[in-house]
């Protein structure tokens, strides 16, 4: 037998020791117990899989058994064979109660054993299928697991894809994407939008004075006072190397240099640390948005580039709205 070993439960001492020699030729380790409570603490430590139960005891009985064994969580699946001197008459109960098959005494030694091998057959078929069912929930397991660091490596891509390294900003790539579609969203729904175009003033010197290492803070620190003064809405994006595009989605060219201007006075007077020394830098700004006469997207950035490098022109720190319009400047 595959059962490794097997509990006899019996009051009556004899009866104990008769079933005993009967199974003992199986091979398997016999374990004995007197009482329901005391069958419950060598199953507790020695898990047998098969119990032979006699019907009446004290304290707990064979019916009350069988009930216990079956409501027990912790226990694994135990083949009950309950066995009783009163006849038939039980066997229902003993079934109701839990147990696997029924016996009436005095017991046949062969029916017994075959008894015994077909419980042995079918402890071994609930152990494959637990195994199975383990290694099913294991593999499900590995395979949530694997799912999510897929998704986390995927998103991870995505957004390697989509984002500029240093600032963390949308980069070119993914801003042209988000300008396409605001384009798009406007012919189909009508729904107007702007842009901003921003340089930082005389990146070069900058970088030629203090170092690449500052410039990468300034750039950075610039990414993230973007973040924190435009709208969830909008997107901030890094075009090039000190150049960045604000997309302001369901506004007009007025509202979109509103924010320029606030932009330009956040970065103004904003102190860049670096080394423990104050770095100060300014930003040159040109807004635009659609108009009848544009074919597209590439239009509307020339016309913000063009009112950009008109800033520049008036000498830098300021905003300008496509057509020349100097909106604001430094104080």
């Amino acid at each position: 037998m595959s059962s490794k070993k097997i509990l006899i439960v019996d009051e009556d001492p004899a009866d104990l020791k008769l079933i005993t020699e009967m199974v003992k030729e199986l091979g398997i380790e016999i374990l004995t117990a007197a009482t329901g409570q005391e069958a419950l603490r060598v199953i507790a430590s020695e898990e047998p899989r098969i119990v032979i139960t006699d019907l009446t005891m004290p304290e707990m009985n064979g019916l009350q058994l069988c009930e216990t064994l079956r409501r027990h969580e912790g226990i694994r699946f135990i083949y009950i064979i309950v066995v009783t001197g009163r006849g038939s008459g039980k066997m229902i109960e003993a079934f109701n109660a839990g147990a696997d098959d029924f016996l009436t005494k005095p017991l046949n030694k062969d029916e017994l054993l075959v008894r015994l091998r077909a419980a042995d057959r079918i402890v071994c078929m609930e152990s494959d299928l637990a195994k199975r069912t383990r290694e099913v929930h294991r593999t499900n397991a590995e395979m949530a697991v694997a799912h999510k660091q897929l998704n986390r490596a995927n998103e991870r891509l995505r957004e390697m894809a989509t984002t500029d390294e240093l600032t963390s900003l949308l980069n070119r790539r993914e801003a042209m994407s988000r300008l396409s579609e605001l384009w798009a969203a406007r012919d189909r729904y009508d729904q107007n939008f702007s842009c901003i175009m921003v340089d930082i003033d005389h990146f070069k010197s900058f970088n030629d004075l203090h170092g690449h290492a500052a410039g990468d803070e300034v750039l950075k620190e610039t990414a993230e006072l973007f973040m924190k003064n435009i709208r969830q809405t909008d997107n901030a994006c890094r075009i090039g190397g000190e150049e960045f595009l604000i997309l302001c989605s369901n506004v007009g060219v007025d509202g979109a240099a509103v924010c320029a201007e606030k932009l330009r006075v956040e970065i103004e007077e904003h102190a860049y640390m670096y080394h423990h020394e104050e770095l100060k830098v300014t930003v040159s700004l040109g807004v635009a948005e659609p108009t009848p006469d544009m074919e597209g997207p590439d239009d509307l950035l020339k016309a913000a580039d063009k009112a950009l490098y008109r800033s520049k022109d008036l000498g830098r720190n300021r905003v300008t709205v496509a057509e020349g319009s100097v909106v604001s400047g430094p104080r």
